[in-house]
């Protein structure tokens, strides 16, 4: 399911983003930060519409 694969790429991006900030590595961590951050808002509107649809 498309919706699971989201939440793995989050996590993962998070998890990179925690390992830039690590390593000093600010602005690979703010990159990695902000794309989590869309993808994670994406999730949450996929996650209504399919409500909708399924309601």
């Amino acid at each position: 399911m498309a919706y699971l694969s989201l939440q793995d790429i989050v996590t993962n991006l998070y998890a990179e983003a925690d390992e830039a900030v690590a390593s000093e590595n600010y602005n690979d961590a703010s990159l990695l930060q902000s794309q989590a951050d869309k993808i994670y808002e994406t999730m949450e509107n996929l996650g209504i519409v399919i409500a909708e649809q399924e309601g």
